[in-house]
């Protein structure tokens, strides 16, 4: 199991293979990849499933999840969600809004180096340096994996402040041996400030990579100031 621990308790997952997934949608969603390739409609379907089999986990119906305006989920009333997928699996997470949480975020990746020429593109200043000091042969891996926790930390603060962060807005603490990263912001995306930190888990798994992240209302997602 890709996501097994990593997530508070209080929050259901479920995890499955894209290939050969088939599952129902509603007509709202259905709609919503009428015209996209046979695999777009194979992940979007998967992805649906799991959010519907997390939802169960906690006692809820199969809910519809349409697609909104920004292409994001709309999650039911009452609830907060998250899904990602690779090319060979997805995977969501749900929590109820009641118990406390605000968002969650979730990144799937196959565990397969980024060239390094894109350390540019997916890296701060320093977290250039931060890679310079690693063993050379896990500089692609490592990269891989900052990408990943900034797109789960996107995804997560997305619901609560509507701001498109870019990669250069987030400055990442990576402890890959502990399986955590800390996100802090370079810019306000209220209601973050600039230098407001969010903490996450990240592990390497079955050759994916998978970072996950939960925003509460009791601030016990905040990591501690520097």
């Amino acid at each position: 199991m890709l996501l097994e621990g990593l997530f508070a308790a209080g929050i259901r997952t479920s995890e499955s293979m894209i290939a050969g997934q088939g599952a129902a949608l509603h007509p709202e969603e259905a709609a919503a990849v009428a015209g996209a390739v046979a695999n777009r409609r194979h992940e979007f379907s998967a992805g649906r499933a799991c959010a519907r089999n997390a939802m169960e986990r906690l006692g809820l119906p199969a809910l519809a999840l349409p697609m909104g305006s920004d292409r994001a989920p709309v999650w039911p009333q009452g609830l907060v969600g998250t899904i990602s997928h690779d090319r060979t699996h997805c995977a969501a997470a749900v929590a109820l809004r009641s118990e406390g949480f605000l968002a969650l975020g979730l990144d799937i990746e196959e565990a397969e180096p980024v060239e390094e020429g894109l350390a540019d593109d997916i890296c701060t200043a320093g977290e250039r340096d931060w890679l310079a000091r690693q063993p050379a042969g896990h500089h692609g891996l490592l990269l891989k994996a900052i990408f990943s926790a900034k797109e789960c930390a996107y995804k997560c603060q997305y619901p609560l402040s509507g701001t498109l962060l870019d990669f250069q807005d987030l400055s990442l603490d990576l402890d890959m041996a502990g399986e955590r990263f800390t996100a802090q912001f370079l810019k306000d995306a209220l209601p973050f400030g600039c230098g407001d930190r969010l903490a996450g888990r990240i592990r390497l798994r079955h050759g994916h990579i998978v970072s996950a992240m939960s925003i509460r209302d009791d601030g016990k997602d905040r990591a501690a100031p520097v």
